[in-house]
C-alpha cells in the first residue's frame, strides 16, 4: 500500500508520498477541476523544470487541477537513479496519479517520460483522457544505449552488469553509468515493436535538432498507436530540451487546445 505523509491530501502544496519497499517520492499539487494534468520530467531531470513550471502556471490560471513528482532517483524523490528501472518507474507513476488524483486526466511527458507517461496512461486507459508527449524517448534503453554499444561494449555490460558512457551531448554529467538491469527491465515495457492500444487523444512535439531522440521516433509512435486523433509538431529549429520561451509557449498552447476539447 503507498501512504501519506505530511497532511498533504487534499491540500494545495507539495509532499511526500511513501512507497512499499520505503523509498518516497516527492510531489506538488494544485487543486482544481478536472481534467486534471500530470507532468512526467525527464531523464535526470525533475519536477523544477521550466517545462512543469509553465503548464502549473498554465493549470492555475485555468483553475485546472496539476500534479508534477519527481521520480524515483530523481530531485527530492529518495534513491538513486542508477538504481531505476523502467519498471519501477512506471509503477511509481501509476501509485502517485491514483493515490494524489481524482477523475479523468492528462499526462504530459518529456523525453523519457513520455514513455513512462504512456505506460501509466495503459494502465490507467479509464481514467486518462489525453496524452502529450514531448520529445518521446520511447524505448530509449533498446534503441538508444544497447543499439549504440559496440561488441565490447556489450560484453562489459553483461558480465559486470553495468557500464560507463561518456556524455557528449554538453550536459552536467562528463559521464552517465547504465545498469544492465534497466536494459533488461526495459525489454519488458517496450511499446514500438507492437500496437499501442490508447484510444485518447494525442499530441506529440518534436525538435528536428533533437540530437538525443530522433525525431522520427515520434513518428513512428503515431504510427502504432491506436487512437485516431494523433496530431504531430514537429520543430523544425528545435533541440531535445524544448525549453525555450517559444517552446513551452507551444507546449502551453497544446494542452490548452487539448483541455479545451476533451469531452468528460
Amino acid at each position: 500500500m503507498t501512504a501519506i505523509r505530511d497532511g498533504e491530501v487534499g491540500l494545495t502544496g507539495r509532499g511526500i508520498l511513501s512507497r512499499p519497499d520505503g523509498a518516497t517520492i516527492s510531489y506538488s499539487r494544485l487543486e482544481g477541476k478536472n481534467p486534471g494534468v500530470v507532468f512526467l520530467h525527464g531523464y535526470r531531470s525533475d519536477m523544477s523544470g521550466g517545462k512543469a513550471l509553465a503548464l502549473e502556471e498554465l493549470c492555475r490560471a485555468r483553475g485546472q487541477a496539476f500534479l508534477r513528482f519527481d521520480a524515483f532517483g530523481h530531485g527530492e524523490s529518495s534513491g538513486d537513479v542508477f538504481d531505476g528501472t523502467i519498471g519501477r518507474w512506471a509503477a511509481d507513476a501509476v501509485a502517485v496519479i491514483e493515490a494524489l488524483t481524482s477523475g479523468p486526466q492528462i499526462l504530459v511527458g518529456s523525453s523519457f517520460g513520455g514513455w513512462i507517461a504512456t505506460l501509466a496512461a495503459l494502465d490507467l486507459r479509464s481514467r486518462v483522457v489525453g496524452l502529450v508527449a514531448i520529445a518521446a524517448a520511447l524505448d530509449f534503453t533498446e534503441d538508444l544505449i544497447w543499439a549504440d554499444l559496440d561488441v565490447d561494449q556489450r560484453r562489459t555490460l553483461l558480465e559486470t552488469g553495468e557500464i560507463t558512457l561518456a556524455d557528449d551531448s554538453g550536459g552536467d554529467e562528463p559521464h552517465w553509468r547504465f545498469r544492465r538491469a534497466l536494459i533488461d527491465d526495459g525489454r519488458n515495457h517496450l511499446l514500438l515493436r507492437d500496437f499501442v492500444n490508447l484510444y485518447c487523444p494525442v499530441r506529440l512535439i518534436h525538435g528536428q535538432r533533437d540530437s538525443d531522440v530522433p525525431w522520427r521516433t515520434s513518428l513512428h509512435f503515431a504510427e502504432m498507436l491506436a487512437s485516431d486523433t494523433v496530431e504531430i509538431c514537429l520543430v523544425k529549429d528545435g533541440d531535445h530540451r524544448l525549453s525555450r520561451p517559444e517552446d513551452l509557449e507551444r507546449l502551453c498552447r497544446t494542452v490548452d487546445d487539448l483541455l479545451n476539447c476533451v469531452r468528460v
